[in-house]
């Protein structure tokens, strides 16, 4: 009776180790599953391209990493963003230059209007890529990011302003309330305005409401948020670009595998393209739901635009001064840096 007793525990035993295996294989293919948190409505470029990354991620990893998509911050909204991804909210979260002008200010050099890139996608891609090559040539910049890191930086297309009423010059932002925040807020301040910090996502609200009195925004934005309906006027001058780095969560990164690694750079590479043809598309789909809203688009003479772009020159000289008082010795190479790049690029 007992050594029937001991044959059925050895039996069984031996049917567990078999099974060991095939649990831990089990296990082992379950795919690496991803949170992506950002901040713009799910069919408004540039989320059609983090859209095409999550969907390419699933397909060219053979289904090893899955991401899943979460706009319109369902996760957490952009002013969290830093917090949240450090702590693991998301995977990956897009950032605003602008919103974090003050907390990484070697990084605010791109939003610098007297900086202009090509109107175009390459261009746009360029001056996204561009960013990354700072971030790697600089230390400095790297330690500002050292919190997460960096995948790919989108870059949005050139902004102009919206407004209520109608401005022509810069003396004309007098008085106002313009959202605008980091260096683009400081020039309307320099010309008697106020500049406030509004996330695009309230532009409609703020300007409704009369928190603000303009915003500057791209034409895809203006459209996207409907701003035809708040506000009647656009002036066309280069207010500068506003860089949306997408990061990721240190720990999560640090857990993939060194191919899984690569391919996630190299698909938010690749994304830029898609996220820009999407950007330029909604641009010009924008300007004309303004223009049959009514808007009435100012656009500059070349002698009306010479006396915007001399006002924009003392922008340089105050960012460099800034970051002097904070010890950033290694501020005029950086500047020096990305306009070589975007000279570069226009060539």
């Amino acid at each position: 009776m007992r050594s029937k007793f001991w044959l059925i525990v050895a039996a069984l035993c031996l049917s567990v180790s078999f099974l060991i295996p095939t649990i831990s294989q089990a296990a082992s293919n379950k795919p690496t599953e991803l949170r992506f948190n950002y901040s713009m409505p799910g069919k408004t470029p540039p989320a059609n391209g983090w859209n095409w990354f999550a969907e390419e991620m699933g397909k060219r990893s053979g289904g090893r990493v899955t991401v899943t998509t979460y706009p319109f911050g369902a996760l957490f909204k952009i002013r969290q963003a830093v917090e949240n991804i450090v702590a693991g909210t998301a995977d990956l979260t897009n950032l605003s230059v602008r919103t974090f002008a003050k907390r990484y200010p070697l990084l605010s050099v791109t939003l610098i209007p007297t900086i202009t890139w090509p109107n175009d996608t390459p261009g746009t891609v360029a001056s996204g890529r561009a960013i990354m090559k700072l971030i790697r040539e600089f230390p400095e910049m790297d330690k500002e990011l050292e919190d997460f890191v960096v995948v790919w930086v989108t870059q949005l297309t050139s902004y102009n302003i919206i407004s209520t009423k109608p401005i022509y010059k810069p003396s004309d932002l007098k008085g106002m309330k313009i959202g605008a925040g980091g260096v683009q807020g400081q020039f309307v301040k320099m010309h008697g305005g106020s500049g406030v910090a509004i996330v695009p996502p309230k532009s409609y609200l703020s300007l409704k409401t009369g928190v603000v009195d303009g915003m500057v925004q791209s034409y895809n934005s203006m459209g996207a948020y409907k701003l035809w309906e708040v506000a009647g006027h656009v002036t066309v001058v280069p207010m500068g670009r506003v860089p949306l780095p997408v990061v990721m969560n240190k720990q999560s990164y640090n857990s993939l595998s060194p191919d899984l690694q690569k391919m996630i750079m190299d698909v938010g590479d690749e994304s830029l393209t898609v996220s820009t043809d999407g950007m330029y598309a909604g641009g010009k789909k924008g300007k004309a739901k303004l223009i049959n809203g009514g808007v009435k688009i100012f656009t500059p003479t070349a002698a009306e635009l010479a006396v915007w772009t001399k006002a924009f020159q003392p922008m340089e000289a105050k960012w460099l001064a800034d970051r002097k008082k904070e010890g950033f010795k290694v501020a005029p190479k950086v500047l020096a840096r990305y306009k070589q790049l975007a000279a570069e690029a226009s060539r």
